[in-house]
């Protein structure tokens, strides 16, 4: 009796020690899966290295992520405080122009040969979103929360800077130069086109609604640009093309989400957009094709042959796709 009543406790601390573990085996996965799911932040941008080899990606991650493009494995990490909205390699040089904003960190130049930073100052304290290499590289222009354009030069030097227009306090959310003259597109409730003396060529309202644009870009062959808009409740997001003149040429509005961001190939004849899902245009504005997404694309970028795209989304994945929109590898 004695041996049965021993074996009866060993089994009641068996079933008690199994219940103790499942229970913290639940809580301790609830805890990591609470912890992946609020880690999971929004990458603003990426671009593609002029040579090819290289990926870099920024965002709300506290961090400058640099990959190797043929194995997307991490090759270098630079700390960077708050949030990394747009990056943009140097036509020629190993160097990138960094955006920053809600951060103590300033928008900067960053060598990747030498890991040296250079700030760029004279940029509005609230931050910048919009940042671009002239065609040549010898000017960057940066857009800013405050509505002004600072220009420097290729060795992080400032140069000027001037409103986004007369009095003009709205934040700029893309800039693009023109791809063979001195002048760029600046997005934010409206489209400008201005010199790099700071001259307003050209203000237009792209549609009878007050909707926030997002996205610019430039053809290659500069007689036209390309603009992306946020979208508002039953306003439907609009892609549209406008001559060098700001002329309407077409507008779309296939798209359920807001366009974060374009690209054209280094060919010019295909456009790539970053909504809802990743969709490629032709240079009249007709869609080539589509590929799904389960969350929202942000970041978005074509290789130096045009057969492959990058994409980064609003929950922290990035995704490699071929010309034609097809998944090839996606990174959570």
């Amino acid at each position: 009796m004695f041996q049965k009543l021993k074996q009866n406790k060993s089994v009641m601390i068996t079933k008690n020690l199994l219940f103790i573990i499942t229970l913290w085996l639940l809580i301790f996965n609830s805890f990591v899966f609470a912890q992946n799911t609020k880690e999971r932040q929004i990458l603003w941008t990426a671009d593609w290295s002029p040579n090819g080899k290289y990926i870099a990606i920024g965002g709300n991650i506290d961090s400058l992520k640099i990959y190797e493009a043929k194995s997307l494995k991490l090759y270098k990490s630079y700390l960077v405080k708050g949030t990394i909205t747009r990056v943009k390699w140097h036509p020629s040089k190993n160097v990138i122009a960094v955006a920053i904003q809600i951060s103590e960190d300033k928008s900067m130049l960053l060598n990747l040969d030498t890991n040296s930073k250079i700030e760029l100052n004279g940029i509005s304290s609230d931050g910048a979103r919009g940042i671009d290499w002239n065609y040549n590289g010898e000017f960057l222009a940066v857009a800013d929360n405050d509505g002004q354009i600072t220009l420097f030069n290729d060795k992080g030097e400032l140069i000027k800077k001037f409103a986004n227009e007369n009095n003009s306090t709205k934040g700029i959310t893309a800039i693009d130069w023109h791809p063979i003259k001195n002048i760029f597109v600046t997005v934010s409730d409206e489209i400008r086109i201005l010199s790099i003396e700071g001259n307003l060529l050209k203000t237009i309202k792209h549609r009878d609604e007050d909707v926030l644009l997002l996205s610019v870009a430039w053809h290659k062959s500069g007689s036209f640009f390309v603009t992306g808009d946020y979208g508002y409740e039953t306003y439907k997001s609009l892609l549209q093309y406008w001559d060098e003149e700001g002329n309407l040429i077409k507008s779309n509005d296939v798209s359920v989400g807001e366009y974060r961001n374009l690209t054209w190939n280094p060919k010019g004849n295909r456009l790539a957009s970053a909504s809802d899902a990743l969709r490629i245009w032709d240079e009249k504005g007709n869609l080539i094709s589509e590929g799904a997404s389960k969350e929202y694309l942000w970041g978005i970028s074509w290789n130096k042959n045009g057969k492959k795209i990058i994409t980064t989304s609003a929950v922290q994945t990035i995704a490699l796709w071929n010309q034609k929109a097809e998944l090839q590898i996606n990174l959570e």
